[in-house]
């Protein structure tokens, strides 16, 4: 028997591999955008583009689906991070590197960003002390980066986590700018960021400051 020419080809069947990364890719989206509580397994099945009893053999419930994307995305944000950090070159540099790599972050993942940064409320207090886990842990690392000058500015004690996260919140804001106009020239964006904060916590413990 000769087989009807359809006049298309036969669809590919995804491998496991890559429908859980399109059920990931959804989930992330999905929640940043609606939170855990609002959010249905249906509603990320559907736009993952897969079946529900597919997504059930890859996560068999929302609450280790949101905690695994939760782990990827804050993992994915400390590695490029973790480059400017672990870079070449003198304190400056690995700085410049750093913030630079925070915007690349924001740029490529915006969801991933929303859903560590500006949660909607997960209603359930044990899954939102896993994200401020996150948020702690990212405090650390700017901590560890910025230590050397922190002390040369004379900002010790309690006022470390007060300028880290004065930090952190900055960087992050010029972050999510940055994102909103594609067309700003991310050089002169990192690079007044830079400027800032490199000549403004020498001046932390300035006598002769008015």
């Amino acid at each position: 028997m000769t087989q009807v020419e359809t006049g298309s080809a036969p669809r590919r069947r995804l491998s496991a591999a890559a429908r859980r990364q399109r059920i990931e890719s959804a989930a992330v989206e999905v929640f940043a955008e609606r939170g855990y509580d609002a959010t249905t397994l249906g509603e990320i099945a559907t736009a993952a583009g897969v079946a529900r009893s597919v997504l059930y053999d890859h996560f068999p419930d929302k609450r280790r689906l949101y905690l695994h994307v939760l782990g990827t995305e804050s993992n994915a944000m400390l590695a490029q991070v973790a480059d400017g950090i672990t870079g070449a070159g003198d304190g400056r540099d690995r700085m410049h590197a750093t913030i630079a790599a925070y915007l690349a972050y924001t740029r490529d993942r915006p969801a991933g960003r929303r859903l560590l940064v500006d949660p909607v409320p997960s209603g359930d207090p044990e899954l939102d002390q896993v994200i401020r886990g996150y948020r702690d842990a990212r405090a650390q690392v700017v901590t560890t980066l910025l230590a050397p000058d922190l002390a040369r500015a004379g900002i010790a004690g309690a006022a470390v986590p007060v300028v880290v996260e004065l930090l952190i919140a900055g960087v992050d804001g010029v972050a999510r700018w940055s994102a909103d106009h594609p067309a700003a020239d991310q050089d002169e964006v990192v690079g007044s960021v830079l400027r800032l904060l490199w000549q403004g916590l020498p001046r932390y413990a300035d006598p002769g400051e008015r």
